[in-house]
């Protein structure tokens, strides 16, 4: 059953009790990733469990405030975007969702451009969750996740 969050800001990526950082690479650019991230329905096309139901709750343009609805393992999560730079960083906290033991949840991704055209992206969870002997384990599977989400964008980016 889902469950209401504590609301959280932008701070809270650096202070949260529980923070996993994943950078990664692109073979694209700052402005590709951006978009990619910023479309709602295209995570289902790359982040595993995702749907491609998911979906803006506001109405466009989209930025700092619009809440959306991600079907994740078939569940509604909603969030709502805390940051919209575009092509640099794009951050959301989530509102609701079925997660038993987190308490608040916001996620952060920084672009950079690179040489050449392409980009890097560092990608932080943080969490408040009363998870303590896992997290280790929690930890290393989101980070396994998020480095295979990533590989299956920059092939999908690519057209391959």
């Amino acid at each position: 059953m889902a469950k209401t969050f504590r609301t959280v800001g932008l701070d809270f990526i650096d202070s949260a009790p529980k923070r996993i950082v994943v950078r990664v690479h692109f073979g694209h650019s700052p402005a590709a990733v951006f978009a990619a991230l910023a479309d709602a329905p295209g995570w289902g096309r790359w982040f595993p469990g995702f749907s491609t139901k998911s979906h803006y709750l506001t109405p466009a343009p989209y930025g700092v405030g619009s809440r959306r609805e991600m079907i994740v393992l078939g569940r509604p999560t909603i969030e709502t975007i805390l940051a919209w730079d575009e092509p640099s960083r794009w951050a959301f906290a989530i509102e609701e969702a079925t997660m038993p033991g987190i308490s608040a949840l916001a996620e952060n991704y920084s672009i950079a451009g690179e040489a050449g055209g392409l980009s890097s992206l560092t990608w932080t969870m943080a969490l408040d969750s009363s998870m303590r002997a896992s997290g280790v384990i929690v930890g290393a599977a989101a980070r396994a996740t998020f480095r295979k989400a990533a590989k299956k964008l920059d092939r999908l980016l690519a057209g391959t």
